[in-house]
């Protein structure tokens, strides 16, 4: 039953059909509002836009259309949290809607369309969260999008993006492998499990993603440096080489980097402060109190365990490089190394430098290893030390069987680069 009341000049007038007729108007002002506002979007004038779809949400509480809008606005600029905020209430407003907005959302896969599905909501937070490192909340948010429409790529694609991320390769080649039954002509989803197939070891599975990957998508440098990889992997030096030569024409930084791969294994890096709560730092010179790099070495006759990462250009033999017998500690002597305190003579006081380290960790993701070794006090403690000029040296092998470069299998902190 309307509601109505009695005019005098009119007779009854229908509030529900004022209260209607207001509401719509309202929506059209929203819908007016929203269209500016991706008219500024288009001149980058974004701080402008976001300021129009809140006032369209103001007319409109319930347009998904602007939520969607200025979650992705947010999350462009970084604002993590209020991107979260705001697809929280996207996925809460359609799924007070859920059945009509899960029907649509088996016919569109498009995660950026100016009409949001209740999928396409669920993926948007899911990014969010992703890029907030929320990797749980992300996580959930991508298998419910899946769960809402398993015709759709995009969610175990990201998801499996994700796991990449996070080192979890097997969850990382699942996802890829769905997203390729769904999507069997999309060249980044080949390019995606040649990529992890390349992190496994499994080469000769990534050649055959890959080369499918530049069947479909020619133009793909990334695509062709994991290709070179792979075939690098399999020791098919002529093929990987092929791989270079396309990428010094398309891409130099690639190309560098690929080059990098092919030549034998060389120390790239090394940070000393890399592992948490390590308290080693190869800056410090000459006659550094021992004490100073660890209070409890004040103590006379005490050890410590101090680490050194360093990082290869390589994939690594994992049994070569972890063996502590491969690696040598000793005191620098050279030129490129520098000269331990300076070239001033050794006291009593210098602490011994072990020759070998304790133990070696490797990570097989970021291929860097961490040497782990042990300096011990005197007996008064007042042993002292020079961390800048400790060189350390691996003579092993990479995951090829290839021998160190000898012109960059050495390291310490008073150099900037391999020796």
């Amino acid at each position: 039953m309307s509601a109505s009341v009695f005019d005098s000049m009119s007779g009854y007038v229908d509030l529900t059909s004022i209260y209607q007729s207001a509401q719509s108007q309202q929506k059209q002002m929203a819908q007016y509002t929203i269209a500016q506002a991706a008219n500024l979007m288009g001149q980058n004038k974004n701080a402008k836009a976001i300021t129009l779809f809140k006032q369209a949400l103001g007319m409109d509480p319930q347009n998904t259309t602007a939520y969607s809008y200025l979650g992705q606005l947010y999350l462009a600029q970084g604002d993590n949290n209020d991107a979260i905020n705001t697809f929280k209430k996207l996925v809460s407003v359609m799924s007070a809607s859920a059945s009509s907005y899960t029907t649509a959302a088996t016919s569109s896969s498009s995660t950026t369309s100016a009409t949001p599905t209740l999928q396409t909501a669920y993926v948007s937070l899911g990014n969010a969260y992703l890029q907030n490192k929320q990797y749980s909340d992300s996580e959930k948010a991508f298998k419910k999008a899946e769960q809402l429409n398993p015709r759709d790529p995009v969610a175990p694609y990201t998801l499996g993006q994700q796991y990449l991320t996070q080192g979890n390769l097997s969850g990382a080649l699942t996802q890829f492998e769905k997203a390729q039954k769904i999507s069997p002509n999309d060249g980044n989803v080949y390019y995606a499990l040649g990529e992890v197939c390349n992190k496994m070891g499994d080469y000769k599975d990534a050649v055959a993603s890959l080369t499918k990957s530049l069947y479909l998508k020619s133009n793909f440098p990334s695509a062709n440096y994991q290709l070179g990889v792979a075939y690098n992997g399999l020791g098919q030096t002529a093929d990987a080489q092929k791989q270079l030569t396309i990428l010094k024409g398309s891409n130099t930084s690639l190309a560098s980097q690929l080059q990098n791969v092919l030549s034998n294994p060389q120390m790239v890096t090394v940070d000393s402060m890399a592992t948490q709560n390590n308290k080693f730092d190869d800056i410090l010179g000459p006659a550094t109190p021992l004490w100073y790099l660890d209070t409890s070495l004040s103590t006379p006759n005490s050890s410590e365990t101090f680490s050194m990462t360093i990082a290869f250009n390589n994939a690594m033999d994992v049994s070569s490089i972890t063996n502590p017998a491969n690696w040598t500690l000793s005191r620098a002597n050279s030129p490129e190394a520098g000269y331990y305190n300076d070239m001033m003579p050794q006291s009593s006081k210098d602490a011994a430098i072990p020759p070998t380290p304790l133990s070696v960790t490797y990570n097989t993701l970021t291929n860097e290893a961490t040497v782990n070794f042990q300096l011990s006090q005197n007996a008064d403690g007042s042993a002292v030390i020079d961390p800048s000029h400790i060189v350390f040296t691996f003579n092993g092998k990479d995951a090829q069987g290839r021998t160190m470069d000898q012109a960059a299998n050495s390291v310490d902190g008073a150099n900037a680069a391999p020796f």
